[in-house]
């Protein structure tokens, strides 16, 4: 009968190139599941693009430009001037174009106009993600489309503008309104939303399980298997992070002209992307991590040490979980990455971490049938003695 073992660790070793690839995939449509059809992560995307400075001077002369396009300044400038000096609105108005540029910036600076901006984004959002889950009807969308209103940050700023006046009966029902969706285009992005939510959701269990056939398919040579699954979730986590690096580059470099919006559009990469970084982070931690395992249930002399002087507190199961589960909670508190809270990931990572505490409490109750008892006050003894050279 031949040996199937070299057969098997093909397979096994094709499973995890696969599974890395499927990783790094389900972090990509995760990301955008995320970024593109969650409520609260698009709130928290607009909070933090209005606090950012490069971002905020250009959004308010996106405001001044909705403004003097809908608002004849001119006009209404020799509406208040005497008859006399009426000659002199357009040059006034040149100077008041200024002048709003300035008063747009400071405006934005302040905390309530900064939630009516958050507001008006993230009701656009919840609209646009209602239509497309089928929740509404499209009648209900403002003229077959959805729309981002920025209305009232107009009103704001042309009130600031005193010289003006009147902004809110002057301006048209289309002022400050911006096109985020044709209808024409709802029925192809209704059925990429629910394509998308399902990969985004559940994508990342398929490399898990192919990790684990993976290594229940190679039983005497798992330890070979558990440092190739390190080595390629750390090789995808740095992938994914040199790809957001890389993308981030050609989009500000190549795809904006102006060298002055350049700054502006750097910023809202690094924030629309955040969640992409944690993915690679992620990845990346637990490529580290499922490495520092290899190497404790790994044969060599330091490994072999290592366990032995963990012995008396792997065989105390009540221990042994117990620093394991504070660890974890550690983690969830910490929340390092977006991936750490949540729930599934989270269920599935404590399901793990269960099983590799018993696999290493098994292992090491075979080679150390009698650990002795715990007794960290002598460790510590020994310790310092050993520092001291005594």
């Amino acid at each position: 009968m031949c040996d199937k073992r070299p057969v098997r660790m093909v397979v096994a070793r094709v499973l995890v190139v696969l599974a890395v690839i499927l990783a790094v995939l389900s972090l990509l449509a995760a990301f955008i599941r995320f970024q593109a059809l969650d409520t609260d992560t698009a709130s928290d995307t607009a909070s933090a693009m209005i606090a950012d400075d490069e971002i905020r001077e250009q959004v308010a002369l996106s405001l001044v430009e909705q403004l003097y396009a809908n608002v004849d300044v001119s006009e209404a400038l020799e509406q208040r001037l005497p008859a006399d000096q009426q000659g002199l609105a357009g040059p006034i108005a040149g100077a008041v174009r200024e002048l709003s540029d300035r008063a747009a910036v400071r405006m934005l600076e302040r905390p309530r106009v900064q939630e009516l901006w958050v507001g008006a984004f993230t009701r656009a959002h919840a609209q646009l993600i209602e239509v497309l889950e089928n929740e509404t009807e499209l009648a209900r969308v403002e003229g077959g489309a959805i729309v981002l209103d920025l209305q009232p940050l107009v009103i704001e700023l042309g009130d600031r503008v005193a010289i003006i006046g009147q902004v809110a009966n002057r301006l048209g029902p289309d002022a400050g309104v911006i096109e985020v969706m044709d209808a024409g285009e709802l029925e192809t992005a209704q059925d990429l939303t629910q394509f998308l939510k399902v990969l985004g959701n559940w994508l990342w269990i398929v490399p898990v399980l192919l990790f684990g056939i993976a290594l229940w398919i190679v039983p005497g040579r798992r330890q070979s298997i558990l440092r190739m699954i390190a080595v390629g979730s750390i090789i995808g986590g740095l992938l994914v992070l040199v790809l957001r690096r890389v993308a981030g580059s050609y989009v500000v470099d190549e795809l904006v002209a102006s060298h002055s919006v350049r700054p502006a559009v750097g910023d809202a990469w690094e924030i629309l992307t955040d969640q992409l970084r944690d993915g690679g982070l992620t990845l990346l931690g637990l490529g580290v991590l499922v490495l520092l395992g290899s190497w404790l249930a790994g044969t060599s002399s330091r490994s072999v040490g290592a366990r032995r002087a963990l012995a008396p507190y792997l065989a105390r199961a009540d221990v042994a979980y117990g620093i394991a589960a504070a660890l974890f909670l550690l983690l969830l508190w910490w929340q390092p990455t977006v991936q750490t809270s949540r729930v599934p990931l989270m269920l599935a990572a404590a399901a793990i971490l269960v099983l590799a505490v018993e696999l290493l409490r098994r292992q090491t109750a075979r080679e150390v049938p009698e650990p002795g008892e715990i007794d960290i006050s002598g460790a510590w003894r020994r310790r310092r003695g050993r520092q001291s050279g005594t």
